[in-house]
């Protein structure tokens, strides 16, 4: 674990901030720690120091947890914050971090085809070996530029080697330490084992805060709403019954009242044109001469309201019709 926290403190010294690295210092020293005694250790808000550790969690060098804690003299639990290292996590990222740098670097090396082998002692100019192999003489390769003899510098490293090698050198802290923590067995480091190793801070008396202790994973139940009483009904029965009068009576209302509401006003049911009266008169015509011989005639009259027909003194349109009755009942009648 020494080895461990001596890998930690030293990529962090290397490559971060200084507030970054108190955090860092501040969590090995205390094995784990809460959001506030954090920022109590660091004098700085909540939110800044939230801020701050959650650029090193994303870097993973920190590990957040969250756990519902109840205080003295409150109903409801909180959920409070925690940082802690998790040494397994962070060792992993540093290996990953430095893989990654070296393949960078290597990748921006040139090729050994492509290296310049010579230079010219007199205009330092560098060249291939494809491009002298067409400029020769008894001495060797000569200059294209001033044609003196090149110098063969198969020692001197191109500009990709020298920031490898640059690299190299400096990685060799971590590496070398990498390699002595592969040969041992890193312990797991969880919330649980971070706070039995954890050492309480002290704070000043103008400082202190409300203890808290942490809630059971049963009791975290939503409370009731203070002055409520639960004063609904403990059982419900619901009975279901087959009356098929019933509904059919009570079916048989519902359409009536839909009638009732529905019907049309009188004024649009009722015609508003008063009714004409109509007065029938009807009489017999016989012929005088002879009463046995031809048969009598009914005739009708009918008056009503004025058309064309002939009408009356009383200016009523008459309308007669003849009717044929019987040869032996022959009589004349008005009917009014």
């Amino acid at each position: 674990m020494e080895i461990a926290q001596t890998l930690v403190r030293a990529v962090m010294r290397a490559f971060y901030s200084t507030q970054e690295i108190l955090v860092i210092e501040a969590l090995v020293t205390h094995s784990v720690l809460r959001d506030d005694e954090l920022a109590y250790l660091m004098k700085m808000n909540l939110k800044d120091m939230h801020r701050l550790c959650a650029t090193l969690r994303d870097a993973r060098f920190l590990v957040v947890h969250t756990r519902p804690e109840m205080q003295e003299g409150k109903t409801r639990p909180i959920n409070r914050t925690y940082y802690y290292i998790d040494y397994r996590q962070t060792i992993d990222a540093i290996k990953w971090r430095v893989y990654k740098s070296d393949k960078d670097m290597q990748g921006s090396v040139q090729p050994a085809d492509e290296s310049k082998e010579y230079s010219c002692p007199r205009c330092r100019a560098q060249w291939t070996q494809l491009e002298v192999l067409d400029s020769v003489s008894p001495a060797g390769f000569t200059c294209q530029r001033c044609g003196t003899v090149l110098e063969l510098s198969k020692e001197k490293e191109t500009p990709g080697h020298q920031q490898l090698s640059r690299m190299n050198n400096q990685f060799k802290f971590m590496t070398d330490m990498l390699q002595e923590i592969d040969r041992v067995v890193v312990p797991e480091c969880s919330f649980d084992k971070a706070m039995m190793a954890h050492r309480p801070i002290v704070r000043a008396s103008t400082h202190e805060v409300l203890p808290s202790v942490p809630v059971e994973p049963g009791m975290n139940k939503p409370s009731a709403v203070k002055g409520l009483a639960n004063v609904g009904p403990k059982t419900m029965q619901v009975t279901i019954s087959d009356d098929n009068e019933q509904e059919r009576l009570e079916e048989r209302k519902r359409k009536e009242r839909l009638l009732k509401e529905n019907a049309l006003p009188s004024w649009i049911t009722e015609s508003s044109v008063p009714a004409i009266s109509q007065t029938t008169q009807s009489f017999e015509m016989r012929d005088a001469p002879d009463e046995d011989m031809l048969p009598s005639k009914r005739v009708k009259l009918e008056t009503g309201s004025p058309t064309s027909a002939p009408a009356d003194d009383k200016g009523n349109a008459m309308s007669f019709k003849m009717e044929d009755e019987d040869e032996d009942d022959l009589e004349f009648e008005d009917v009014v």
